[in-house]
């Protein structure tokens, strides 16, 4: 991916985010609303050059050089650890999420196998939840370690962190629709069960925003 388009997918991310419009930013950045189309509108002109993305950085209250960096779920890239949210995530199995999961936070922090500094702006029950087993191979691979933000909106498509009530364990899937019915996907086509229907027993603990891995 080109970086113009790395910025532009960023940018919108963090309009969405913080729940700002264009003009919102034209007003921060001191700017005409066309000359923010131009770069960050439905049908950009141009790609957001090196000034304007450091310009857009510290109106957002980024970190420099934020917009650079691959962050978006749906390509799946890794994020670059980076603290600018000031907060640090616990890294949490599969029994441990489960706990983290109940309205309740029956967490114990002293379970979390480490603490990491959020990639980016998060909800305040998020977490990291380490991926156990090869059910999400290709994509997922044992070890991996992926952001679950409960405060975010999950729709069929997305990955998600289920957790099952028989042995309050947490799972990611990928959750899946079918008529009026949901489903939990697993990716590998080898395993066993891939798809499971989300019954009573099952239910959504967050979803899936960012994918972390060692450097």
């Amino acid at each position: 991916m080109k970086i113009t388009d790395t910025r532009l997918q960023n940018f919108r991310m963090a309009m969405a985010d913080k729940k700002l419009r264009l003009t919102d930013i034209a007003d921060l950045l001191s700017k005409a609303p066309a000359q923010v189309s131009a770069f960050g509108g439905k049908n950009p002109t141009k790609g957001i050059g090196d000034q304007i993305a450091r310009e857009i950085e510290k109106a957002l209250s980024l970190p420099i050089g934020y917009l650079d960096i691959p962050h978006h779920l749906g390509d799946f890239n890794n994020a670059t650890v980076l603290s600018h949210t000031g907060r640090k995530l616990p890294v949490i199995g599969s029994i441990a999420a489960g706990a983290w999961c109940e309205p309740q936070g029956s967490f114990d922090p002293q379970e979390a196998e480490e603490w990491i500094d959020a990639p980016g702006p998060v909800g305040p029950h998020a977490f990291i939840l380490r991926i156990e087993g090869i059910s999400m191979e290709p994509k997922f691979q044992e070890g991996d370690k992926i952001v679950i933000d409960p405060s975010l909106d999950f729709a069929p498509g997305h990955f998600v962190a289920a957790k099952r009530s028989s042995d309050q364990a947490a799972t990611l899937k990928q959750l899946k629709q079918e008529g009026g019915e949901l489903y939990l996907f697993a990716l590998n086509p080898d395993w066993p069960d891939r798809i499971i229907r989300m019954t009573e027993e099952w239910s959504i603990c967050g979803r899936a925003r960012w994918k972390i891995s060692d450097l």
